[in-house]
C-alpha cells in the first residue's frame, strides 16, 4: 500500500519548519506531498469524531517533524478535541527511559550491571540465588508479576496503589517463576525495581532525576513520571473503555512508576527517538547498552530488553515498544537506517496503536531499497493426517489451557474447564497457523512437529507478540473422585499478606476473600484445581506426613507457586 510514493521526493517536499535535534515539542506547520498527506489522514479518519475518545500520531524524518494529527475527543465530558500537544499515559513505553537511567548511571560507576539487586534494595526477600541489575534490563529476573499479585492478595482494580505498597508486595516475595538468567519473561516488577534503584542510588525521586537528567536537557517539556495519582497535569487526555453504545471513563489510582507511569505528548517522543541519533543526553556506552540484546541460558533472546524491541519488519531493521495500562494504548517506533520515527498514542482501550504503527511504516518507507513486503509460502490446508500431531492441551498461563483436537472439518479449539464449552474449528490462515479471532487478529501458530506431536505453539496477539503455550500431558482424571471436604479451611500466605477460606457449596469447592467476590474451583488433576474467574487461577494442594492437607501453592499468570499454610480446617 502506498509503496509507490518515494521517500527522496517525500524528504524534498518537506516544507515545514526545521527544528531542531534538542526538540521536536513544538510542531509548527508541516507538509508532505498531498498524496502522503492524504494516505496518512485516511489512516486515522476512522477515529475522527466530536463524541468518542481517539488517537494523536506524529511522525518524523532525519529529526524534523513531516506529519501530525490528532482525531476524536481527549475528554468527552467537556468535548476537548486531541491534538498532537495532548499528553497521554504511555504505561510500558515507559520502560525504555527507566532503562535509560539505569544506565546513566551506570556509566557514571554509580551502579554496576551485574550486581545484586538487594545491594540496593536489601529488604527484598533473598531469593533462590542472585538476581542483578542486568537481569532486570532484560525481563531475565523470574520476579512473579507485580500486577497478577496485588489481585491475588486481594487488591481491587481501583484500589489506590501507592508506591511503598507496591515494593512491600514485591519484597515479601521468596520464590520467584524461574531462576534468573534462565528465562526470558515479560517484567513489570523488574522495572519498578530498577525505578527504585535510581531513586535510592541517585538521592533523587525518580521522577526528578529522569527530569533533571533527561528531559530538561532535552526540551522535552510536556514529559514527567507522575507518582503521584492527583497530579495537576496540563492538556492531560483521559481514558476511556467501550460501554454499549458510548464509552465509560477509567479513573487510574496507581502511583507505581518505572514500569509505567510516564505522561508525555507524541512531539516529546519524536523528540527522544531524536537523541538516539543526536546523542545529545547519554554517552556511547548508554547507548551500546540500550540495544545490547543477552541470551538467557536456555536460548531465549532478550528482544524486548532495555525497553526496546528490535524487529526485523519487510526487511526494515526497527525498534519499538508499546504500551497498555488503563485506557491508554501507546507506541514508539524508530528505522535508524532512515532517520524515521513515529509515536501513536490513543485514550481508549479498543485502538490498534501497532497495526496504524506499521501501516505509516509502509507508507513512508514503502519504496526505500531494503523494504521488502513478507511474502507468504505457498501452502496448502493440512490433511487431517497433518493435524493430529497438534492435538493435545497447551499450558499458556498457570491454569489457562487450550485443548486442541482434529478431525475431518479441521483443527477444533476448546478452553480446558469451561462448562458445557463447544470446541470450534479454526480456519487455517498459513502453515500451521490458523485464526482464533479475526476481530482482534489472535492466531495459534505450532511448532512444527519433528519427532512425535508438536511441543507447543504461540498465542500470537496481531502485530503486539505472542505468548508461547507448552505441551502438558494430563493423566487420566474422574474429578467425581475428589473429596472435596479434604480442602476446605482457612489459608493464609505471608508472601500476599492475605487469607481465603475454602468452603464447600452446592458441591462445589469455593474461595471466598474479604474483598472479591467469590469464586470456585474445578478439580482437574490429583490435587490440583483451576478457577476460571478468580485470581487464583491454578493450586496445588500439598500434604503433610499423615496425607492432610497442609496448604496449597497458587498461580496465575506470571506468577507462580505463592504458598498458603492451612491454618484451620
Amino acid at each position: 500500500m502506498f509503496a509507490n510514493l518515494p521517500a527522496a521526493h517525500l524528504m524534498g517536499a518537506v516544507l515545514s519548519l526545521t527544528l531542531s535535534a534538542c526538540s521536536l515539542s513544538e510542531p509548527g506547520p508541516s507538509f508532505v506531498d498531498e498524496p502522503v498527506t492524504q494516505a496518512a489522514q485516511a489512516l486515522v479518519e476512522p477515529w475522527v469524531s466530536g463524541t468518542a475518545p481517539g488517537v494523536a500520531v506524529a511522525v518524523a524524518l532525519d529529526g524534523e517533524l513531516v506529519w501530525a494529527r490528532g482525531a476524536g475527543l481527549a475528554n468527552l465530558e467537556h468535548a476537548v478535541p486531541i491534538a498532537p500537544e495532548t499528553v497521554f499515559q504511555v504505561a510500558s513505553v515507559s520502560k525504555q527511559f527507566t532503562a535509560f537511567a539505569v544506565l546513566l548511571l551506570a556509566s557514571e560507576g554509580a551502579i554496576s550491571l551485574d550486581d545484586d539487586i538487594r545491594d540496593y534494595i536489601p529488604e527484598l526477600a533473598a531469593p533462590p540465588q542472585t538476581i542483578t541489575v542486568r537481569h532486570l534490563l532484560d525481563h531475565a529476573g523470574g520476579l512473579r508479576e507485580q500486577g497478577t499479585l496485588t489481585a491475588m492478595a486481594g487488591w481491587l482494580d481501583d484500589d489506590i496503589r501507592t508506591r511503598d505498597q507496591q515494593l512491600d508486595l514485591n519484597a515479601r516475595q521468596r520464590g520467584v517463576n524461574f531462576p534468573a538468567g534462565s528465562e526470558i519473561e515479560y517484567s513489570n516488577t523488574g522495572y519498578t525495581l530498577l525505578a527504585e534503584i535510581v531513586a535510592r542510588v541517585s538521592g533523587l525521586s525518580f521522577d526528578a532525576f529522569t527530569r533533571t537528567r533527561m528531559f530538561e536537557p532535552l526540551g522535552m517539556t510536556a514529559t514527567r513520571f507522575h507518582g503521584d495519582r492527583n497530579a495537576l497535569i496540563p492538556d492531560r487526555a483521559t481514558s476511556y473503555f467501550p460501554s454499549g453504545d458510548s464509552f465509560a471513563p477509567i479513573i487510574s489510582a496507581g502511583e507505581t512508576i518505572g514500569s509505567t507511569g510516564l505522561y508525555t505528548n507524541a512531539l516529546d517522543l519524536l523528540t527522544w527517538s531524536r537523541n538516539f541519533e543526536t546523542r545529545q543526553v547519554g554517552s556511547d556506552f548508554v547507548f551500546e547498552q540500550m540495544a545490547e540484546r543477552n541470551h538467557a541460558s536456555n536460548g531465549d533472546v532478550a528482544v524486548f530488553g532495555r525497553g526496546q524491541e528490535r524487529r526485523m519488519v519487510n526487511g526494515l531493521e526497527t525498534w519499538s515498544h508499546g504500551g497498555r495500562d488503563d485506557g491508554y494504548r501507546s507506541f514508539v517506533l524508530r528505522v535508524p537506517e532512515h532517520g524515521f520515527a513515529l509515536s501513536i498514542l490513543s485514550n481508549r482501550t479498543d485502538f490498534d496503536t501497532a497495526a496504524l504503527a506499521f501501516d505509516l511504516v509502509e507508507l513512508f518507507l514503502g519504496d526505500a531499497p531494503e523494504y521488502q513486503p513478507e511474502t507468504r509460502a505457498d501452502w496448502a490446508e493440512a490433511t487431517r493426517a497433518e493435524l493430529e500431531p497438534y492435538a493435545g492441551h497447551y499450558e499458556i498461563y498457570p491454569g489457562v489451557i487450550f485443548t486442541i483436537s482434529a478431525d475431518d472439518d479441521g483443527l477444533k479449539f476448546a478452553q480446558f474447564g469451561v462448562p458445557g464449552g463447544e470446541a470450534v474449528t479454526l480456519p487455517q490462515i498459513g502453515p500451521r497457523e490458523f485464526q482464533l479471532s479475526a476481530a482482534t487478529d489472535i492466531a495459534l501458530v505450532f511448532e512444527a512437529p519433528e519427532i512425535g506431536p508438536s511441543q507447543g505453539l504461540d498465542y500470537r496477539i496481531g502485530l503486539h507478540g505472542m505468548i508461547p503455550g507448552r505441551r502438558i500431558e494430563l493423566a487420566p482424571f474422574d474429578p467425581a473422585s475428589v473429596s472435596l471436604a479434604d480442602y476446605t479451611g482457612l489459608y493464609e500466605s505471608d508472601e500476599l499478606a492475605t487469607r481465603y477460606v475454602l468452603t464447600v457449596q452446592d458441591g462445589v469447592l469455593v474461595a471466598d476473600h474479604a474483598r472479591r467476590p467469590a469464586f470456585s474451583f474445578t478439580p482437574y488433576q490429583v490435587d490440583t484445581f483451576l478457577s476460571l474467574s478468580g485470581p487464583l487461577q491454578a493450586v496445588t494442594f500439598t500434604r503433610d506426613g499423615n496425607r492432610q492437607v497442609s496448604g496449597m501453592l497458587a498461580s496465575a499468570a506470571l506468577a507462580e507457586n505463592i504458598r498458603f499454610e492451612r491454618v484451620t480446617p
